[in-house]
């Protein structure tokens, strides 16, 4: 991956126009983008990023719920989960990030974390996942060492515990999967079906706690709002 910025965003625009052609095969529903600063970083400075988010239609819809009602050219993408390709000095990143200024679809995931059957689905999804995807809860564009790995999280009650610190509104959510330069993933043999294969997985997370009138638990909310989002419910 170059180091040169205008370089490194040529690479993923190329990127992200094959991607896009495998997505409906795939039955992955985002829009892309247009712009090329990470969702994970609040400081303001450019990233090489290229950001899926909900459709349009389905991002109105929640900006009218979070009382927001401004045209969609000024989306922000914060207050919506998205899937970043992210390219910085130390790492390649596939990732999917939910920040704080999404909080309807974060208590959307603590109240369907409130019903067993859907604590016992999202751990599945966590299981099927490569062993080195990483969640945690911190802010930025580079990686931190706040995260368990999906294989950490698959023994014991790893899954439970580490879900029970997480706080709406205040922590990001984020799952992803980070390369160093010189990773053979990243050989332009093997970087689309890898790419596809990663953005698939965090499709699957991205669709089990994104808020949609299909997908609304934000009436579960309530009962978990004092206690954690894996909470003592049997």
């Amino acid at each position: 991956m170059p180091a040169n910025q205008p370089l490194a965003n040529d690479l993923l625009n190329q990127l992200e126009t094959a991607l896009s052609a495998r997505f409906h095969k795939y039955s992955v529903s985002l829009d892309v983008a247009t712009t090329s600063e990470s969702s994970a970083d609040w400081s303001g400075n450019s990233n090489s990023t290229v950001t899926y988010h909900r459709p349009f239609e389905e991002a109105q819809n929640v900006e009218y719920l979070l009382g927001c009602d401004m045209p969609l050219s000024e989306l922000n993408l914060r207050r919506h989960p998205v899937i970043e390709l992210r390219l910085t000095p130390n790492h390649f990143s596939v990732e999917l990030v939910v920040s704080p200024e999404a909080w309807l679809d974060q208590q959307n995931l603590i109240g369907k974390l409130g019903i067993q059957r859907h604590r016992e689905a999202f751990r599945s999804t966590l299981q099927r996942m490569d062993g080195d995807f990483r969640l945690g809860f911190w802010s930025g564009c580079e990686l931190s060492d706040m995260h368990l790995t999906t294989r950490q999280l698959s023994r014991g009650n790893n899954l439970q515990e580490w879900m029970s610190t997480f706080c709406d509104g205040q922590d990001w959510l984020r799952v992803g999967v980070w390369y160093t330069p010189e990773a053979p993933q990243l050989d332009t043999s093997r970087i689309l079906r890898e790419l596809t294969d990663r953005i698939g997985a965090l499709y699957r997370v991205y669709t089990f706690l994104t808020w949609t009138s299909n997908n609304d638990f934000l009436s579960f909310y309530g009962k978990q709002v004092h206690r954690p989002a894996y909470a003592r419910v049997s």
